[in-house]
């Protein structure tokens, strides 16, 4: 079982991620023409939420999917997609004032569209809120796989490591 800061961490993050499928489906719903930013940010909220919240669900349930080198990667990689179609979206919007129709007409993901223009920035917004969830996260998951080994099921927060105890992971030279 995680621990329960990590499934708070989750939870927060999960809300975070449908709200921003929320406004990129908006987005992808508006659109004139084709833009593949505004579909790899669809991408990337998908697959926070599948590695994420569903993955995380089956780990509290089955203890062999809760190993931390398991985590730090699926967190890792959250991580670099969520800052990537955070910087994706904040370069192609240049975030401008959505009231400057001279901005709104020249811009292609916002297509001359003032609420397309607020959306796409509130998007911005919440996926970079997501992508340090995900920071947060990853330190906690290399800092439980230091302490308690890469193949091992103790949690972060929720249990404490013995010493002499070589059941909790990968023993130490000290437990050799």
């Amino acid at each position: 079982m995680l621990a329960a800061a990590d499934n708070i961490l989750r939870i927060i993050n999960f809300l975070f991620l449908v709200i921003c499928i929320g406004l990129v489906s908006a987005l992808i719903n508006t659109q004139k023409h084709h833009v593949s930013r505004v579909n790899f940010c669809m991408f990337a909220c998908a697959y926070g939420i599948a590695t994420d919240s569903v993955y995380g669900v089956f780990a509290n349930f089955f203890e062999p999917l809760a190993w931390p080198v398991i985590l730090l990667i699926l967190d890792f990689l959250n991580f670099a997609f969520t800052f990537s179609a955070g910087t994706v979206m904040a370069v192609g919007i240049r975030t401008h004032s959505c009231s400057n129709q001279h901005y709104l007409d020249k811009n292609s993901i916002i297509q001359g569209s003032g609420n397309r223009c607020r959306m796409s920035q509130a998007y911005t917004a919440f996926i970079y809120f997501s992508m340090f969830i995900f920071f947060v996260k990853m330190i906690m998951s290399a800092l439980n796989m230091f302490q308690n080994g890469a193949f091992s099921n103790a949690s972060f927060i929720g249990r404490r490591r013995r010493r002499g105890n070589a059941s909790q992971g990968i023993p130490n030279i000290s437990q050799v």
